[in-house]
């Protein structure tokens, strides 16, 4: 059973505009509403984008400076911004390399379509990505695919870099429950599952969408308080002094 484009939300992410216009116009004849079609230069543009528009799904170009399309769709599948992180998302590339091809699949994209794209390509990736079965929501389990940019090591590389442990007395240390935390909060210690393994490095900030799949999944990772940076205006349950 097809899906009805009439209704889909698009993001075009593509640092070329013939490309994105080319595209945009292409979806247009396949009957997706104009207004329903979002653009962005740069991963940084889209990660922007994302925060203020829901989509259903991203046509995203591979080569982008500083921030490429596999970086974007990292970012997104550690739920970094406010777009569910197992969103569709469909590579555009003039050439699928295996090394592309393996980190595509690594962080579960739904395809490659070569470039300059055709029509009829842009409407079957579409159709095949809207009706896979998605990906399950663990946004913590992407942060060690590397996808070996410099932006990849400034940005995730230095999370995972080893730390001295915080010391007991940290004054601006507090213990929060999940409802008490606010997107951005910073850890002051490591966060792990109930089964030990590390979920986010001390240092890290933790985004809504991470917040939310702690709590809807509250079984799997048995996460109840995380130990973050007292804001000035936070005073509930500081960490017990020595």
């Amino acid at each position: 059973m097809s899906v009805d484009l009439v209704r889909l939300r698009i993001l075009i992410v593509d640092d070329q505009t013939l490309v994105r216009t080319l595209i945009s116009q292409a979806l247009q004849s396949m009957g997706i509403r104009q207004e329903h079609i979002f653009q962005a230069a740069d991963g940084t543009a889209a990660m922007r984008l994302l925060d203020i528009r829901m989509v259903d799904i991203m046509l995203c170009d591979v080569q982008m400076q500083p921030m490429n399309g596999m970086d974007l769709l990292k970012e997104l599948r550690c739920g970094h911004t406010a777009n569910v992180s197992n969103l569709p998302f469909v590579f555009l590339s003039g050439h699928a390399d295996r090394s592309n091809v393996v980190l595509a699949s690594q962080l579960h994209a739904d395809g490659f379509v070569v470039k300059p794209p055709k029509p009829a390509d842009v409407e079957k990736a579409i159709q095949t990505a809207m009706q896979r079965v998605r990906p399950e929501i663990d946004p913590f389990s992407y942060y060690h695919v590397a996808t070996g940019t410099e932006y990849d090591k400034k940005v995730f590389g230095r999370l995972f870099e080893s730390r001295a442990p915080v010391a007991q007395d940290e004054p601006e240390e507090c213990c929060l429950s999940l409802d008490q935390i606010k997107p951005g909060s910073r850890l002051t210690r490591d966060l792990r599952s109930k089964a030990g393994h590390l979920l986010l490095p001390r240092g890290a900030t933790i985004s809504a969408n991470q917040l939310t799949v702690l709590k809807d999944y509250s079984e799997r990772y048995g996460v109840a308080q995380i130990f973050v940076l007292e804001s000035p205006e936070s005073t509930v349950n500081p960490v017990a002094r020595n």
